[in-house]
């Protein structure tokens, strides 16, 4: 297949776009031929470029769908509501991604704004009481309004799509419940690269990993009250939180256990996986899948998270990790407690999750599907049947 992606930035500024480079580098190891378009102000880097056989910036996306001639296309991610109208008119089979809730969330991340709580309903009257339509305007002074009619408008739009592919079962159950029709739902859950073979690293005591955005919804003010007397806390990842959280680190007395270590590339961030006695997701936010779990067990580190959204992909409580409430600091203090208090446990779910990620997230088991559904859309005209697991 000659296959168009879609995405704002042709550089890898998180998940997303790792995520992209990963799947068409492994597509065009299968034969596929991949090209790229991406936002005009979006970010750029040689490497990401490289990756695929034609790479240029959307200008005209009509004329260079034309001039691309793809079989399929694929969004990855893209915030402007009007390509989705664009492609609709351009009769070439689409499917879209959905790792985030921009629409399914007036506030775009599912988290109240009045007491920041984890919310997973669908959008409806309740999202005016919770302030959650009350928002800061990009680029602008002041606040901006959203309003349910345009989210509404922009799900239809996207529903006349060829098809949605979703990490978890939780996502495809939250589309569908939005009016998206199970048969062009699509969960594939998401992989983690095989880590490159390494010397074993004896991992060290009392050692707690956190890897993601410094955002409220990463919840890692959760961790930092939580953090168990004589434990250390890793913090991998950047964002705007960052400075509070340095605050609250100080306020709370902990911040000489508190190492800050910015963005890590691949491999250094693999050393702190393989050194970690274990990996914390305390996320609010209802994680559309949750990768760092998945990559934790790459690595063998038993996992603590919290069982929201998409982390019940892979988060079986008490056997490839323990499951927590989400804000529930005694509840997490617990867990961090018992994991690193007990060798046994400890090894017994890094060992299960390491096993799991063998038998279903490794990378063929993601791309090969992936690829088996982009055919059957081209082949068809329509979307197959549902990929669901469990549903008829």
């Amino acid at each position: 297949m000659r296959i168009l992606w879609i995405n704002q930035h042709a550089a890898v500024v998180g998940g997303a776009e790792r995520y992209l480079l990963d799947t068409a580098t492994l597509a065009a190891a299968r034969g596929h031929q991949s090209h790229l378009l991406y936002d005009v102000a979006g970010a750029g880097e040689p490497a990401f470029h490289a990756a695929f056989a034609g790479s240029f910036p959307l200008v005209d996306l009509t004329r260079q769908v034309e001039e691309i001639a793809p079989d399929l296309i694929y969004v990855q991610r893209w915030t402007e509501r009007s390509l989705v109208r664009t492609l609709a008119g351009l009769r070439v089979p689409t499917l879209r991604f959905y790792h985030d809730y921009d629409l399914f969330c007036l506030r775009r991340h599912k988290i109240t704004g009045v007491r920041r709580r984890t919310c997973e309903r669908t959008i409806g009257w309740r999202c005016y009481p919770c302030l959650g339509f009350i928002n800061r305007a990009p680029g602008f002074p002041g606040l901006r309004l959203s309003r349910l009619g345009r989210l509404r408008a922009e799900q239809a739009e996207n529903r006349a799509l060829a098809g949605a592919v979703v990490g978890s079962r939780f996502m495809a159950d939250h589309l569908i419940a939005h009016g998206f029709d199970p048969a062009r739902v699509h969960a594939i859950p998401l992989f983690a690269t095989p880590p490159e073979p390494a010397a074993p690293v004896a991992r060290e005591r009392g050692l707690l990993l956190f890897v993601g955005q410094l955002i409220r919804g990463k919840a890692l003010d959760t961790v930092l009250r939580a953090l168990p007397a004589g434990a250390r806390l890793a913090v991998a990842g950047t964002g705007a939180q960052e400075g509070g959280l340095r605050d609250l680190a100080a306020r709370l007395g902990v911040a000489d256990r508190v190492q800050f270590l910015g963005r890590l590339d691949r491999d250094a961030l693999a050393g702190w996986y393989r050194r970690a006695s274990a990996v914390v997701v305390p996320s609010r936010y209802p994680e559309t899948f949750g990768l760092v779990g998945v990559e934790a067990f790459a690595h063998g580190a038993p996992v603590v998270a919290t069982r929201v959204g998409g982390t019940g992909e892979w988060l079986d409580h008490e056997r490839t990790g323990l499951a927590v409430p989400p804000d529930d600091v005694p509840a997490l203090a617990a867990a961090l407690t018992r994991v690193l208090g007990d060798g046994a446990l400890a090894a017994r779910l890094g060992a299960a999750g390491l096993a799991a990620y063998h038998e279903r997230f490794q990378p063929e088991h993601h791309v090969d599907r992936l690829l088996a559904l982009g055919a059957a859309v081209v082949a068809a005209g329509v979307a197959p049947a549902a990929s669901v697991p469990g549903r008829s």
